[in-house]
């Protein structure tokens, strides 16, 4: 039985090695030490070396099958005019948004949703009222002397041009807050969104492939047409809210980070005690990629299966896991159990560990009350091996019970044993219903 558990563990975690791999990218540290040694001194502007270097350099940071300007579009904000140009746009995003939240209308709005019991039958939802609308349309900034738009900064580097959208490509606005805008025709691929909060944002032709939402919290997010999250890293980030994940929106899969079996068997247990959380279980940043309220129904591409089948489950799990205080108590055995044996039906690794765990529990009863059995061989491995035996259903090799509670013991290990198989077949079932 534990070979059949550890086959399929094994196959998955193969398979999720080769998926990482194809992931991987070298991160902006990993480039600049290569940088490094290969003449950049770090007394001149890194974007200064770079460009003037990149023939000899992206070879050796990019290889023979990456496009050449993937490093080029995101060091070029490193520059001086970059830098500045950066900082320009973090008070554009501000000032636009403050301009919006300084209206009559919006103001009227706001106090009634903090004031008014009744505020949903008074409040004009008009996103106009409430939305920033950015666009970049009427964005400057001066350098040198000099006003400068986004198109104009764009074109002081030789790096591929875009159409249709306003280039932000490989951008760093680690940090920031969004809230209450709409961002129109904007191009975020390969930004850096680490730690950022957005909130209440409208995205129109709006796209983040390969962005970093690394730490970050996304809360009510309207993703309409032609705005893309391909690729983006959402690691130990709080996605609350991407209405809707689609395949118009999400052609390939994100990056994200699986909820840990600790933390679900913590959290399960916290809510059965009815220990109160900071925050809703489930929707902590930090620790793990956080789902709440994204509608998947609309994914049905092949390559998006998986990531639809883990959104679904993460958000149907942290509910059971909220309502456990209200549910009756069989149920509450039941969910607990899954929990703790299978992961929630989702892990051959945690059920192996379990049977392990069964198993090597059993072996101690029987060596710490030896009187109630007969056998001629007290060591550790021997036992074990005679507990796994009778585990296993395949007989009584050197344990043969003389007393009640011997015999109970060993009934007692046979039926766990008959549990652990049981899942075992409910949980392949399941994969193989979701994979389907």
């Amino acid at each position: 039985m534990i070979f059949a558990l550890l086959v399929p563990a094994l196959v998955k975690a193969s398979i999720r090695l080769r998926h990482l791999r194809t992931l991987h990218m070298k991160s902006y540290n990993t480039i600049l030490n290569i940088l490094k040694q290969n003449g950049y001194d770090e007394t001149t502007n890194v974007s200064d070396f770079y460009f003037v270097n990149r023939q000899k350099i992206d070879p050796l940071i990019l290889g023979p099958n990456v496009s050449r300007d993937e490093f080029a579009l995101q060091v070029r904000w490193k520059s001086p005019l970059g830098i500045e140009c950066t900082n320009a746009i973090k008070q554009y995003f501000d000032q636009k948004i403050k301009e919006r939240q300084s209206t009559e209308k919006f103001r009227a709005n706001h106090a009634l949703m903090m004031n008014d019991p009744d505020w949903e039958n008074k409040v004009s939802f008009n996103l106009d009222d409430f939305y920033a609308t950015i666009d970049f349309s009427d964005f400057f900034f001066q350098f040198q002397g000099r006003s400068w738009n986004l198109n104009q900064f764009v074109y002081s580097f030789e790096t591929s041009r875009i159409g249709g959208q306003q280039d932000l490509i490989g951008i760093d606005l680690s940090g920031i807050k969004l809230g209450n805008c709409r961002l129109v025709r904007l191009c975020f691929r390969g930004a850096n969104f680490d730690n950022a909060k957005l909130f209440q944002v409208e995205l129109i032709g709006t796209s983040f492939q390969g962005t970093s939402f690394r730490n970050a919290q996304l809360r009510n997010i309207l993703a309409e047409e032609d705005s893309f999250f391909n690729g983006a890293d959402f690691t130990a980030a709080g996605v609350l809210g991407i209405i809707t994940l689609s395949d118009r929106n999400l052609t390939e899969p994100f990056r994200f980070t699986e909820v840990s079996y600790l933390y679900l068997v913590k959290q399960t247990f916290k809510s059965l005690l009815h220990i109160k959380s900071r925050t809703l279980i489930g929707q902590e940043t930090g620790r793990h990629t956080a789902f709440a309220n994204n509608p998947t129904t609309e994914m049905t591409l092949p390559k998006t299966h998986a990531l639809r089948e883990y959104v679904n489950w993460y958000q149907f799990t942290m509910d059971k896991i909220n309502d456990l205080p209200n549910t009756q108590l069989i149920k509450r055995i039941g969910f607990l159990s899954s929990v703790v044996a299978t992961k929630h039906w989702t892990s051959y690794w945690v059920l192996l560990f379990f049977a392990l765990f069964l198993n090597l529990a059993f072996t101690g009863l029987y060596m710490l009350i030896p009187s109630h059995f007969c056998r001629t061989n007290t060591d550790f491995m021997t036992v074990f091996f005679d507990s796994t035996l009778i585990f296993t259903s395949l007989g009584l090799e050197g344990i043969k019970p003389i007393t009640s509670l011997g015999q109970l013991l060993v009934i007692s290990e046979v039926i766990f044993g008959y549990i652990v198989l049981a899942l075992f077949v409910f949980l392949l079932a399941r994969k193989v219903e979701w994979k389907y």
